[in-house]
């Protein structure tokens, strides 16, 4: 029985520190993993049509303006620190989860709006 223990911490010990490969071998390395609280949640910097639209219509809800005048300048794929999307007012308690969403920088020509996003634009928020 003791030799049997003795063995089954044998194969233990080689399973686990046996299978791991050398830093100088040419076995490909696993990227390390991504920091989920990084500004960014992808490459992609095209936001959705539905998305822009929403950010159109509130600039056009709130100023004298229309859409046709009104251009894209940046569209920026972000992850945002709470449900305010990181833009809470004194006393609004917001959810405290990661929102994936975007930074949208719209122009008419003569006014920038910057707007911060969900991923569907049901939630947005001027920045001032």
């Amino acid at each position: 029985m003791r030799n049997f223990c003795l063995y089954c911490c044998l194969v233990i010990f080689i399973s686990v520190w046996g299978c791991q490969p050398s830093p100088d071998s040419n076995i490909p390395q696993s990227p390390p993993e991504t920091n989920i609280s990084q500004p960014t949640m992808n490459n992609n910097t095209e936001a959705p049509q539905a998305v822009i639209n929403a950010v159109f219509n509130k600039i056009t809800q709130n100023n004298a303006i229309e859409a046709d005048n009104l251009q894209i300048q940046q569209t920026e794929a972000k992850t945002w620190s709470d449900g305010c999307l990181g833009l809470a007012q004194p006393d609004e308690f917001c959810t405290q989860a990661l929102v994936e969403g975007w930074r949208i920088m719209v122009t008419d020509g003569q006014n920038t709006w910057v707007y911060r996003t969900d991923q569907t634009g049901g939630n947005l928020r001027q920045e001032s």
